[in-house]
């Protein structure tokens, strides 16, 4: 999981470096609707919040309380995928394994998903006519 906590450490500083580009030098209300009047920035905007809405699917699925659940798809309507790359960050140091970082914890502190527990298998005879004596 080390690769993908860098990966996320790259989004979140290129997104606050972003962010923070277009506050100093652009014009918020301006800039905003002269990307809505291009169709590819419709695109682009429908695009970004499709998959906000599908990344804060997977955080209502990993959270427990409906108010972290909620703070957070605030976060990602106003802070998009710098939101989404903190939120997978504090997912990535919080997860044992890759269930975990999946699934989430139960309000109990469990993670959700167990891995299987190793069963002796019966054995099942392919021959379809029981064989006679010897």
């Amino acid at each position: 999981m080390t690769g993908i906590r860098i990966l996320a450490w790259v989004v979140v500083v290129a997104m606050t470096s972003a962010i923070l580009y277009g506050f100093v030098n652009g014009d918020f209300g301006g800039n905003a609707s002269a990307i809505w009047g291009l169709p590819w920035g419709k695109v682009t905007l429908i695009d970004l919040y499709a998959g906000l809405v599908i990344f804060g699917a997977w955080v209502a699925v990993r959270e427990a309380s409906r108010v972290t659940t909620a703070l957070w798809w605030i976060a990602l309507t106003t802070l998009g995928n710098l939101a989404a790359g903190v939120y997978l960050l504090r997912a990535l140091f919080d997860a044992e394994d890759t269930n975990e970082l999946l699934m989430g914890r139960d309000r109990t502190g469990r993670a959700t998903i167990s891995t299987p527990r190793s069963r002796p298998v019966a054995r099942v005879s392919r021959d379809p006519k029981p064989r006679s004596g010897p």
